[in-house]
């Protein structure tokens, strides 16, 4: 890498404002759903919250960026991946495609089987065991334990 660049062609500079400004949004509509108070928090009281950290984080970001200076825009997607991005996009679709009906275990164990196998490889055994671990863990997290729906799809005579 060459020697960090301070001003316009900084990309920490852009990705932080780019930043500070989706949080001062959040924070934004947060206000304009209403905070309530403390001990009553209104709907907008987290959404608020979260957009003034996103801020927060964002403004040490671009200080940083003025300060120490970053890599130059043209790096910023020289190394990029271009064919894995577009395979996990077109990954992504078919899961969402087939969620409810072949259910949240079976897809959530395929596309972390698939994402640990051909796009970061590891391990068959090492992919087995937390595609698995991942799905279960997850699944019993927020169908027991949250008591949120999942689509049960295949598994539904054993899930029940």
């Amino acid at each position: 890498m060459d020697r960090p660049t301070k001003g316009i062609a900084n990309s920490e500079l852009w990705g932080g404002i780019a930043w500070l400004a989706f949080g001062l949004f959040v924070a934004w509509q947060g206000w304009k759903l209403g905070l309530g108070a403390l001990h009553e928090p209104g709907s907008g009281f987290a959404v608020f919250w979260c957009g003034v950290i996103a801020t927060g984080l964002a403004a040490v970001i671009v200080v940083g960026a003025v300060i120490n200076g970053g890599p130059p825009l043209g790096e910023l997607w020289a190394h990029t991946r271009w064919p894995k991005v577009l395979f996990v996009m077109g990954l992504l679709l078919v899961f969402g495609f087939f969620f409810e009906q072949i259910g949240f275990i079976p897809c959530t164990l395929v596309l972390l089987l698939v994402l640990m196998r051909f796009i970061d490889p590891v391990p068959w055994w090492q992919a087995i065991v937390v595609s698995l671990g991942a799905a279960l863990g997850i699944w019993f997290l927020l169908a027991k334990f949250l008591k949120i729906q999942l689509p049960a799809g295949l598994l539904a005579p054993w899930l029940g």
